[in-house]
């Protein structure tokens, strides 16, 4: 029974490995135009100009080979393989927006408020994924604290994404349940020390204190577990270059 089940384990893969042999995969990064729209406000909040224009971007589009094939080793009986076309990692870049028009309306035709440059992301390469799992590592803002001390925001990196989990009946034991979970987490991490500012402190020694940080070295989708989310602010990071943050982070061994 074991060498059948072992025979068709290898049946199983070099049929996949065909079909991917057969289907020509076309996965391809193709320029695209879209309508980009950008507002400004000032300080109190009051919209000072709305600028627009069509923007050339990139986008990801093509075919993926996916297939579902009986199975006798899965408990489903099924063998699923689901690829998507989609980027393989993304670029930055400014834009410039030639319609800007005041609250009122008006076009501006002055050179200083005429024009606006905005920053895009885009794909720079695409790829087929498997469906399902998109865990990456991503910027962050990441606000250290401590009483009596001045909060800093550093650069950091979060682990963002979705993975796939699944609840079923056995295919062994049909009275039970099988549970898959798995969550987007941190694989290896990196430390960083920074100097707080304590200006409430009673000793002059001890109105800079050092705090230690943690950060992703990079992500995957592992079983869940407990995660502190409770410093993260989720937003993309503005200006920051790479150098910026290995100059915070070291690798923990």
């Amino acid at each position: 029974m074991g060498t059948q089940k072992i025979l068709l384990c290898i049946l199983e893969l070099l049929f996949v490995f065909v079909l991917h042999s057969w289907a020509e995969e076309n996965c391809e990064t193709i320029p695209t135009e879209i309508h980009v729209t950008k507002e400004e406000y000032d300080d109190m909040g009051n919209l000072v100009r709305s600028c627009s224009g069509e923007v050339s971007v990139n986008k990801c589009e093509g075919i993926c080979n996916s297939q579902v094939q009986p199975s006798v080793v899965t408990p489903t009986g099924f063998l699923k393989e689901c690829f998507c076309c989609r980027e393989n990692y993304l670029r930055e870049r400014l834009v410039t927006l030639t319609h800007c028009y005041d609250p009122d309306g008006l076009r501006l035709e002055d050179e200083e408020r005429a024009i606006m440059e905005v920053r895009v992301r885009e794909p720079a390469e695409c790829k087929c994924y498997k469906c399902g799992d998109e865990c990456q590592m991503t910027p962050v803002i990441h606000v250290l604290q401590h009483p009596g001390c001045v909060p800093k925001p550093i650069p950091s990196y979060a682990c963002i994404g979705k993975c796939t989990s699944y609840v079923q009946v056995s295919g062994s034991k049909i009275w039970q349940m099988e549970r898959s979970c798995n969550c987007c987490q941190e694989s290896g991490e990196r430390e960083a020390t920074v100097v707080l500012f304590c200006p409430k402190a009673k000793s002059e020694q001890k109105r800079f204190r050092k705090v230690s940080t943690k950060a992703p070295l990079e992500c995957m989708c592992r079983p869940c577990s407990t995660i502190d989310e409770s410093a993260i602010i989720p937003q993309e990071i503005a200006g920051y270059a790479d150098e910026g943050l290995h100059s915070h982070f070291r690798k923990s061994f």
